[in-house]
């Protein structure tokens, strides 16, 4: 049975520190939190502590062989992982290689870009290929594409020297050293993504320590805002009104995303953390953040359903968008049960075509102002350098109403580097040709719409 953060800082306080910890969970934002806390904890309660960090990345038998050596100087020893991949399974491949391209597209220092590595030498490792193939035979072995990202990462991790992982043994290679145990005094700390469900390895640390899971679902979104916000306003010495937050959950479409009976999304965290920490730069060490402060800094994301229909578009996950624009046209009928299938699915033609003539908008931006669209920019810069300016450009297209918030504005800026002009344009037509057929008697929109979608899972 995982533990909570508070019992294991309590254990801690009264020097009862567990030998092995592991961290992880759904939530990035609190699973990075609730490392640093443990391990701030564990190194104030322990003094003449020694502290030993590894880089992400780091291969797991050199942890292992670390764990089990002692100390000659310490009696007690801290070891912190903060990058370890030995639970992740096959059949999770494709996300883990989703991650660490992800990681890679938003990396600028070399530091991001070892822990996006570090990802895809661990996928590496689950299919069995090493660095000495080819990329070609490399991509085959993945299942994907050799496309520019995969050919970059490949080549970082042949010039920094790295390996590819044991792949599945790794799970097996820590199992085995956590039920040995590490060298007297040493204590164990790691950080993992998602904790996987009916993992032996999971269950075995448990046991021997702790381990904490950091997910947050639709249900517990609300209580892990308002913590996070409070943890951040009492560092800061900042007081939040209610009807602040109340306005932020508003302007950064929380309520809009929750209120969906039908939907499965959970509000991002990190990015609702990410406008608290401003707020409370803005408000400074002693002040206050008010609702009209809210509301002056931060920028509505319009839109209901049909803006999470578009925004699965852009981002190219066409097979979620599909289920999407079911369970929309589903919840159209319990509304109203008179209405058509043409009628239902037609209506959602123009929002598919409004991110199409946005997204060939921003490849025209970016030409205009010499920018590459094609090479990733991090959410952060591009919020300070490019948000303004690309939002200002589409309001004044009138393709939009008012000015974009730049985190949805940075998604749609990430997927159109991916496509080009001609297959925009190509789409864009499409549509229209469905909207021409819809009222000509020709191809059914449901089976037009969705075969429009369905196809463009293949480019």
């Amino acid at each position: 049975m995982q533990k909570a953060l508070n019992t294991v800082l309590s254990q801690i306080a009264e020097k009862k520190i567990p030998l092995v910890i592991l961290v992880g969970g759904s939530s990035e934002f609190l699973s990075q939190r609730a490392f640093r806390e443990i391990r701030d904890a564990v190194v104030a309660a322990t003094p003449n502590l020694a502290v030993e960090s590894f880089e992400p990345g780091a291969e797991l038998a050199g942890i292992i062989d670390s764990y089990r050596t002692m100390s000659l100087f310490a009696a007690t020893r801290l070891l912190i992982v903060p990058e370890v991949n030995a639970f992740v399974s096959s059949k999770e491949l494709f996300s883990l290689y989703e991650k660490a391209g992800n990681e890679w597209r938003s990396a600028k220092t070399d530091r991001k870009r070892t822990t996006a590595s570090a990802k895809l030498l661990h996928v590496l490792g689950l299919v069995g290929a090493d660095l000495e193939m080819p990329d070609p035979a490399i991509a085959a072995a993945l299942g994907l594409p050799l496309d520019s990202i995969l050919t970059d990462m490949l080549a970082f991790c042949r010039a920094t020297g790295k390996k590819a992982g044991r792949g599945e043994d790794d799970a097996a290679l820590l199992t085995e050293a956590i039920a040995r145990g590490g060298a007297a005094g040493t204590i164990l700390l790691m950080r993992t993504g998602e904790i996987p469900r009916d993992s032996a390895t999971i269950e075995l640390i448990d046991r021997q320590g702790a381990v904490i899971v950091c997910d947050v679902t639709r249900e517990s979104f609300n209580a892990a805002l308002e913590q996070a916000i409070e943890d951040l306003a009492s560092e800061a010495e900042v007081r939040f009104d209610p009807k602040a937050i109340a306005v932020l959950r508003q302007r950064l479409g929380i309520e809009r995303t929750l209120s969906d009976k039908f939907s499965r999304d959970v509000p991002d965290l990190r990015l609702a953390a990410s406008e608290v920490e401003r707020l409370i730069t803005l408000a400074g060490s002693g002040g206050r953040v008010t609702a009209d402060l809210v509301e002056r800094e931060i920028t509505a994301v319009e839109g209901g359903a049909r803006y999470e229909l578009a925004s699965l578009f852009s981002e190219g996950k066409y097979i979620e968008a599909v289920a999407k624009l079911r369970d929309l046209v589903a919840q159209a009928r319990r509304e109203d049960a008179r209405a058509s299938f043409d009628v239902l699915y037609g209506r959602y033609l123009f929002p598919l075509a409004d991110e199409l003539r946005q997204m060939i908008a921003i490849v025209s931006f970016a030409r205009a102002q010499r920018l590459d669209l094609r090479k990733s920019i991090p959410y952060n810069r591009f919020k300070d350098t490019v948000a303004d300016k690309l939002g200002e450009y589409l309001k004044g297209h009138a393709l939009v109403r008012q000015k974009p918030h730049p985190f949805p504005l940075h998604k749609k800026w990430e997927a159109a580097g991916k496509e080009t002009e001609e297959n925009l344009f190509r789409a864009l037509a499409t549509l229209a040709d469905l909207e021409v057929k819809r009222k000509s008697g020709g191809v059914p929109v449901d089976l037009g719409l969705e075969m429009f979608l369905l196809s463009r899972v293949k480019q």
